[in-house]
Formats: structure tokens, C-alpha cells, sequence
């Protein structure tokens, strides 16, 4: 009886169920003819003949040339060689492939995006975390969003460098990271709008110095805005993490 995982593997290199079986088969019998390969898995016989001939141009098997020609399967020691040699090379080209996309493709218009739902704001903000390559920086003015976030925030920060900015001090202790507080430009420019505009701002998320995702509230609403590329976002970063100070420990009360 053929061992399934082991011709899950074999499909798995891009054999098809046909040459796995073969395969198989012919490695355990050593060598073999068409026939008595067909009686031993039941393939029918024409499909044998061109599953064998599919082999061997792939390089797993050979024929003895005689008649009627008996076959055997390739050493496995070379055979598996050259598949090693065959997937660092397919992986190479892919490599390759993919860094000429990232180079070679413009760089797109910057573009937002209104975020209308809870849902899709949520599902947003927990991406930015997690694909982060190099920084994030994260103004937030609500423990809500700070609890509901923390455990993503904090993931984030074993990877990343995280600047956490806190509207106030005692929020600090709501995520378990340093937390930082904003100086005068930061309180009156991002964190206090409301009794100018109407609006207050619950969150600020800038992800790498290239996106930016914030959420504000105008009476009682919620609405969201993503942008990407932000051409602004690597020099708001900039401002941000020279302005902003440490939250000391004992003053968070940790």
C-alpha cells in the first residue's frame, strides 16, 4: 500500500498523482516494466507508458532501452541534489522578480482612504502593528483604544521601535511599554481641537514614516482616515519624536 503522505510530498515538488504512484512504486521495486508497474498500482497501462516516458524526462527515472524496456528509478542521492539545486535556483529568480516589482514600480499617489466602520478601522490599525518594518509611532488620547490595543501595541514593540504618546500621564499605565507625553506644539496641535474645531482626536498612527491612519470625533462620531503613502508622515515622525519626553516609571506609578 502506497503511503499517502509521501505522495502528498512528491505532488508537493510537482509531480502529478500519476508520477507520484510510479515513483513510489518504482523506487520500492528497485527496477520493473511497464506491466508489472501497472499491476502493482492498478494505473491503467497506456498511462503507465506515458507517466514513465514524463519521468524520465524530468530526470526521475531511466529505461534500460531493451525490450521490453525495464525501468529503475535515478540515484536518490543525485536526484535529490539536483532538486535542491532546481528550488534554490526557482527561489532566486523569484527573489529576484520580486525586488525588480518593489524597484521598478512607481511610486504610487499619495491617496486616503475614509475608514466609515468600526471594523474596518479596527482591522486597520491592528495590520499597521503588525507590518511595521522599523517604528511606529502611536499618538492616542483614549485608555479605551490604549486597553483594547495593548497586547497588539506591545507585540509590536518586541519587533520595533514604538513611540507611544499619551494625552495624559496616568494613561501611561494602561499599556505595559514606555509611554512618552507631548510637549506644548503636540498638545495643541494634535491632541486639542475640540473647543477650536469640534474635534478630538482618539488616535494618530504613523507606521514607518510612510502611512498614517487617524481616527477623530466630531459630536459623538467617529471617523477614520488612512493615507498611503503620507508625504507628510516622515516629517510629522520627526517633529514628534524630538518633542516628546519619557514617562518615568515612578511617576506612571509602576
Amino acid at each position: 500500500m502506497i503511503d499517502d503522505a509521501l505522495l502528498l510530498k512528491l505532488k508537493g515538488i510537482g509531480m502529478s498523482e500519476y508520477e507520484a504512484k510510479v515513483y513510489v512504486t518504482l523506487s520500492a521495486l528497485r527496477v520493473a516494466s511497464a506491466r508489472e508497474i501497472h499491476e502493482q498500482t492498478k494505473i491503467p497501462r497506456g498511462r503507465v507508458y506515458e507517466t514513465l516516458t514524463s519521468l524520465a524526462q524530468k530526470g526521475f527515472v531511466v529505461s534500460s532501452g531493451k525490450s521490453p524496456a525495464r525501468y529503475s528509478s535515478v540515484d536518490l542521492t543525485q536526484t535529490i541534489e539536483r532538486l535542491k539545486r532546481e528550488s534554490v535556483k526557482d527561489l532566486e529568480e523569484l527573489y529576484r522578480r520580486l525586488r525588480a516589482l518593489e524597484t521598478e514600480t512607481p511610486e504610487p499617489l499619495m491617496q486616503g482612504y475614509e475608514l466609515c466602520t468600526e471594523w474596518t478601522r479596527d482591522n486597520q490599525i491592528r495590520m499597521m502593528l503588525r507590518r511595521a518594518k522599523s517604528e511606529i509611532i502611536l499618538l492616542c488620547d483614549d485608555e479605551e483604544y490604549l486597553t483594547r490595543y495593548s497586547r497588539d501595541i506591545s507585540r509590536a514593540a518586541k519587533r520595533v521601535s514604538v513611540y507611544l504618546v499619551v494625552g495624559r500621564e496616568e494613561h501611561a499605565g494602561s499599556v505595559p511599554i514606555k509611554c512618552y507625553v507631548g510637549g506644548n506644539d503636540i498638545m495643541s496641535s494634535l491632541f486639542c481641537h475640540e473647543d477650536q474645531t469640534g474635534l478630538s482626536m482618539k488616535v494618530l498612527l504613523i507606521a514607518d514614516r510612510r502611512e498614517s491612519l487617524s481616527i477623530m470625533e466630531e459630536n459623538g462620531e467617529l471617523m477614520g482616515i488612512f493615507i498611503y503613502p503620507d508625504i507628510y508622515a516622515g516629517y510629522l515622525s520627526r517633529k514628534i519624536v524630538q518633542e516628546i519626553q519619557l514617562v518615568q516609571r515612578a511617576r506612571r506609578g509602576t
